[in-house]
C-alpha cells in the first residue's frame, strides 16, 4: 500500500471528517463554555480546528489537528516528514498548473509550506500507534518551533484506526445520553449526514480557499438532541457505504496514485456531490436489474459487492478512456463502437438473464428512458436483449403482451449485457478506436 491517506476528504464520512466530530463532542462536553461561541472547522486551518470567537469576532485558536490515515510505515515518525517540515511546493506553469515530470509526477521545488498550527493545542492524528514517538523532536522546522503532540484517543491510545473513530464518537454520545444507545445512535447519524451535507455542497466552490465548513458546538448540541424521526436514513447508509467501499478499493496496491488521484478528484467526486434525488436515481441505474419495488430500498440500492466487483472495478481496470457522466450514468464512449458502455453493479448470474432483461426492461419503461444500443457491464453476463424477452422468445400466440414484447424485441435490438472482463478488453483495445 503507497504511504498516503487512505481517506478522501469532499466526504463527511471520511475519516478526517470523523476526527472532527469526535473533537468537537468532547469540547462540547466541557463545562462552563457558552456553546454559541465555540466552533469546530474543517478544511480552512489544518484538517480540523477548535475555536472560539473573541467579543471583536476574531478567532482564537484552542486547538489545531492534522489527520494522517497512512498504514504503510505509518508506526515510523519520520514518516510524518511533512507534518514538521511542512508540505512540498511544487512547480507551477503560468496558468497555476502543476508541472509534471516525464513519470506524470509533480516537480518539488525544494520550498516548503509550513503547517497552520495554533500558539494553543497542536495534534496529530494517526490511524497506527507510531512506535518510535520522541515528544523532544516531535516540533516544527520553524525559526521557533512548534510541538506536535499525539492526539490522546484515552489515557492509554495515541492513535485509531479509520475503522474505530465511529465507536470513540459513540463512546462520547453515550455519556450524552446515557442509558440510551439507540438515541446516541441516532445522533451520529444524524451528524455524520449533516457534516456530509455541508462539506459536499462546500466542494461545489471554485476553490479551497473559499470553503466555509464550521458548526458551533450549539448547532452540533442542536443536531444530536433533535429527536424527530430521521426521514433521510436510506440515503445516509447509501452515501456511507458507497464512500467506505471507495476507501476501500483505492487502498488496495494495485492502484497507480494517477489512477487514485483521478478517482478522488474526478468522476467518483463527482458522484458524491450529487444531491440526494439524483445521487438515489444514480443508485437505481446502478441496480437496474431490481424489480421495480425494490428500487426505494436502500439495502438494495447500496449493494457493497456489485459497487466493489463491478462498478469501481470498471472505473479502476479501464485505461484507454475516461468515463463519461451523463443524466446521473457513468458510461464509456468509443468513436468507432456504436453503443454506450454504461456501468452497472450487477452480479447476478447467467442462469438469472431472463429475469435480468425483464426487470432492465420493466425499469427503463417506467423511468421513461431510452437506453437503444446501450451495452450494461455487469459481472458475468453476456447477452442480447432481445433474445431474453419472454414471450418472444418463447413464441407464445399473438397477445396483447407478446405484440408489445415484440416492440420491445425491435427496440432494444442493438441492447446488451457484457461482462466485466469482455468490457474491459474491448474499451482497453487500442487497436479498436
Amino acid at each position: 500500500m503507497n504511504n498516503r491517506n487512505a481517506t478522501a476528504s469532499w466526504s463527511g464520512y471520511s475519516h478526517q471528517g470523523q476526527v472532527g466530530l469526535l473533537v468537537a463532542l468532547r469540547k462540547l462536553q466541557e463545562p462552563n463554555i457558552d456553546l454559541s461561541n465555540y466552533f469546530v472547522e474543517f478544511e480552512n486551518t489544518e484538517d480540523v480546528a477548535i475555536y472560539e470567537l473573541t467579543q471583536v469576532g476574531e478567532k482564537n485558536f484552542l486547538s489545531v489537528h492534522q489527520v494522517k490515515a497512512y498504514y504503510s510505515d505509518g508506526n515510523r515518525q519520520n514518516n510524518y516528514i511533512d507534518v514538521f517540515r511542512g508540505k512540498s511546493i511544487y512547480e507551477t506553469d503560468a496558468e497555476g498548473k502543476y508541472v509534471k515530470d516525464a513519470n506524470k509526477k509533480k516537480i518539488p521545488t525544494g520550498n516548503y509550506e509550513s503547517g497552520q498550527w495554533c500558539s494553543n493545542d497542536n495534534y496529530l492524528h494517526t490511524v497506527v500507534e507510531v512506535v518510535d514517538w520522541d515528544n523532544n523532536i516531535a516540533k516544527t522546522t520553524d525559526t521557533i518551533p512548534i510541538y506536535i503532540k499525539r492526539y490522546p484517543y484515552s489515557t492509554t491510545q495515541f492513535h485509531c484506526d479509520t475503522t474505530e473513530v465511529e465507536d470513540f464518537i459513540l463512546l462520547e454520545l453515550n455519556k450524552i445520553f446515557p442509558a440510551n444507545p439507540s438515541q446516541a445512535e441516532l445522533a451520529y447519524k444524524k451528524l455524520s449526514f449533516e457534516l456530509d451535507n455541508r462539506i459536499r455542497n462546500e466542494h461545489k466552490k471554485v476553490s479551497k480557499a473559499l470553503f466555509d465548513i464550521k458548526f458551533s458546538l450549539q448547532e452540533i448540541a442542536d443536531i444530536i438532541n433533535d429527536q424527530s424521526l430521521f426521514k433521510r436514513q436510506g440515503i445516509y447508509e447509501c452515501r456511507k457505504i458507497f464512500y467506505e467501499t471507495f476507501i476501500e478499493v483505492i487502498t488496495e496496491d494495485s492502484i497507480s496514485d494517477e489512477k487514485r488521484d483521478f478517482l478522488e478528484n474526478g468522476v467518483v467526486k463527482e458522484i458524491n456531490d450529487l444531491d440526494d434525488d439524483n445521487f438515489k436515481r444514480f443508485l437505481q441505474y446502478l441496480n437496474i436489474c431490481e424489480p421495480i419495488k425494490d428500487l426505494d430500498k436502500s439495502q438494495i440500492l447500496a449493494n457493497k459487492d456489485g459497487l466493489d466487483q463491478v462498478f469501481f472495478h470498471l472505473l479502476i481496470e479501464v485505461l484507454e478512456l475516461e468515463p463519461l457522466q451523463e443524466q446521473n450514468l457513468i458510461k464509456y464512449r468509443k468513436d468507432n463502437l456504436n453503443s454506450d458502455f454504461v456501468i452497472t453493479s450487477i452480479i447476478k448470474e447467467p442462469k438469472r438473464t431472463t429475469t435480468v432483461v425483464k426487470n432492465i426492461i420493466e425499469n427503463l419503461e417506467s423511468m421513461s428512458l431510452l437506453w437503444e444500443n446501450h451495452q450494461l457491464i455487469n459481472k458475468e453476463i453476456n447477452a442480447d436483449f432481445a433474445p431474453n424477452i419472454p414471450s418472444f422468445r418463447d413464441n407464445f400466440e399473438e397477445t396483447e403482451e407478446s405484440k408489445k414484447d415484440r416492440d420491445r424485441f425491435m427496440y432494444y435490438s442493438n441492447t446488451k449485457l457484457i461482462s466485466r472482463e469482455n468490457a474491459i478488453q474491448l474499451l482497453n483495445d487500442t487497436n479498436n478506436n
